[in-house]
């Protein structure tokens, strides 16, 4: 459940910040910033070690790695994403 309420708010959060605000956004281009769709795949890194933690000896340690990596992605991305686009 963790992962599919995670992985919605990555594509709303990584959508938002890709469109622009309306200010930034004067052409008709539809992605002014696509540089934060980099959230999309650190977010998939983090489900996917997750996945490989819950198939290994110790799953009581998924929940807890799942959540830091899934939701930790979304500001990492935030903060790759702004650096890439400056």
């Amino acid at each position: 459940m963790n992962s599919i309420i995670s992985g919605v708010m990555v594509i709303l959060i990584s959508t938002f910040f890709a469109g622009g605000t309306i200010a930034e956004n004067y052409t008709d281009k539809t992605w002014v910033a696509p540089e934060f769709f980099v959230i999309i795949p650190l977010w998939a890194i983090g489900f996917l070690l997750g996945l490989l933690i819950y198939r290994g000896k110790f799953p009581g340690l998924y929940l807890l790695f799942s959540i830091l990596l899934t939701w930790g992605a979304i500001p990492m991305g935030v903060r790759l994403g702004a650096m890439m686009a400056t």
